[in-house]
């Protein structure tokens, strides 16, 4: 119930502040002046991500579906079938036992946990003006590749395609890592317990960019030319 109850006020919480962000977008955003470039020609001068494939910014209602719409699709909820396996291998936690109930039991925490982190970032990345996708690396080199997918695990693109610390990637993590705690039973329900899952969040999120670097149909279809 208290899972029910935690993805219910994630949802009412992304709900209210989609539109509110949206009127602000409308509002702070100016006409192209002529001869400007967009983002998706340019890399800026001295941006932390140089020579990575770009892309058209996402508008507030773009990230609202990356983050929240799509955390409800295939990605999430395969994703937290995956993450109840685990937890049932290990009877983590305890409380909850084994079987169908406790299989249930840890897939309902998984898909209201990562509502949560994603509900948190759609705000802070909206707030931030951030771009939540990950930008694949135009450089052949598999070395340079791999350095280009673990520094997105911390930095990102902006809407103006600048680059940045990904405020709402990183803080999300860690946020939602402790919400999870509001349904969490004693033995996984400490202060450590969330910073533990907000640092595997993080590993998940390396894992991702890994994937979206060398798998292109991995990509969002905006960014699945080249390679």
């Amino acid at each position: 119930m208290q899972v029910v109850l935690s993805s219910g006020i994630c949802a009412l919480f992304a709900l209210l502040f989609a539109p509110a962000l949206i009127a602000a977008e409308g509002r702070q955003t100016a006409p192209p002046k002529p001869g400007q470039l967009a983002q998706a020609d340019q890399n800026p001068p001295g941006s932390a991500l140089p020579n990575t494939i770009s892309a058209p910014p996402f508008t507030v209602g773009e990230k609202f579906d990356y983050r929240v719409v799509q955390s409800l699709g295939l990605r999430g909820l395969g994703g937290s079938l995956i993450g109840a396996a685990i937890g049932q291998a290990r009877d983590a936690p305890h409380e909850w036992g084994q079987g169908v109930k406790g299989y249930a039991s840890r897939y309902g925490s998984g898909v209201a946990g990562n509502l949560s982190r994603q509900t948190f970032a759609f705000v802070l990345e909206s707030a931030f003006h951030e771009d939540p996708r990950y930008f694949p690396s135009k450089d052949k080199r598999k070395k340079q590749r791999m350095w280009n997918a673990a520094k997105q695990v911390f930095l990102c693109k902006t809407d103006t395609g600048d680059s940045s610390f990904a405020y709402g990637k990183v803080v999300s993590q860690f946020a939602g890592g402790q919400f999870t705690n509001v349904w969490q039973p004693a033995s996984t329900g400490s202060v450590t317990d969330g910073v533990v899952r907000a640092f595997i969040g993080l590993g998940a999120d390396a894992a991702y960019n890994f994937m979206q670097e060398f798998l292109p149909f991995t990509r969002p279809h905006s960014l699945r030319h080249l390679h």
